[in-house]
């Protein structure tokens, strides 16, 4: 390892002068001939010549001289690149996803923050669609991807990354089925599944619309946390779903088409609170970013 000493060896080289090093390391003149004696002992040779003129290196100390520089100049280097990213210890989050809750979407920003050396990796946890997606938030995974509209509660966190379009899904078999797009307009006469109220305003701005100008449309009242089950219910029923563009794929017997009206739902990171240094630095990384992409 390298030996501290020699930064003060060096510092009498250069010097000719114990005091004069002294006075540029801010040590005592006592310390400063402590260590240079102490350099001698360790190699048994003079390192230096005193004489009233000064200092001078003995042909032992012009070799350490030019030997310290060396050995300090890959010091130096040595430091630097264990510095790099690529020698720091990975942390790992654990990113959970599942059908309703897929990651594809995050992965583009993802990729885009890797090139930038982040020190983090991801480790993808599948989970299933029922009640304990949130509980397992801190447990086991630290994070997931969805849609977001004041209905997970006050225990949890959200992050935004975007806003996901609505859509109509339905069975494939369905007359609106070969539709490129549906408005409201289209769904008289249609049964539509939707949340009940007072979940998500989103949904509940939908359905006043809907009741208001569209009174034609039969609403169905289906519970606010969409599952499997959900779609596997329209799928064997002639109604239609109000879903989510993330959701396109979930049931192979569906086909999903886009509704023209304005209306989106936020996505982003969801994680509960609390959830420890490596979650809190990370998202802090990921909203310096959605930032920095707004100011473009």
């Amino acid at each position: 390892m390298y030996n501290r000493s020699l930064d003060i060896f060096k510092a009498v080289a250069e010097t000719g002068s114990f005091s004069k090093a002294a006075e540029k390391l801010f040590l005592t003149h006592t310390a400063v001939i402590k260590q240079v004696n102490h350099l001698e002992e360790h190699f048994h040779t003079k390192l230096l010549v005193r004489s009233p003129q000064g200092i001078r290196l003995t042909q032992a100390g012009e070799y350490l001289y030019r030997e310290t520089l060396r050995v300090m100049e890959h010091s130096r280097k040595v430091a630097a690149e264990i510095q790099k990213d690529e020698y720091k210890e990975k942390r790992i989050l654990r990113l959970g996803t599942s059908a309703l809750y897929p990651c594809h979407h995050f992965m583009h920003l993802w990729s885009r923050l890797r090139e930038k050396n982040l020190r983090f990796q991801l480790e993808i946890i599948a989970f299933e669609d029922d009640d304990h997606r949130f509980a397992n938030l801190n447990k086991r995974y630290d994070f997931i991807i969805g849609a977001y509209d004041g209905a997970i509660g006050a225990g949890y966190q959200f992050v935004p990354l975007g806003a996901y379009r609505f859509c109509l899904a339905m069975n494939s078999s369905h007359p609106l089925a070969n539709r490129k797009k549906l408005t409201f307009r289209n769904l008289d006469g249609q049964r539509l599944m939707i949340m009940q109220t007072g979940t998500s305003p989103v949904n509940d701005s939908i359905r006043a619309e809907l009741v208001k100008q569209y009174p034609g449309v039969s609403l169905i009242d289906i519970p606010p946390i969409y599952n499997i089950r959900t779609f596997n219910r329209c799928a064997k029923s002639n109604a239609l779903l109000l879903s989510l563009e993330c959701w396109n794929h979930v049931h192979p017997g569906l086909t999903a088409i886009p509704l023209e009206e304005a209306y989106t739902l936020p996505y982003g990171i969801i994680t509960g609170n609390g959830a420890g240094t490596d979650m809190e630095e990370f998202i802090e990384i990921i909203r310096q970013a959605m930032k920095k992409d707004a100011g473009k």
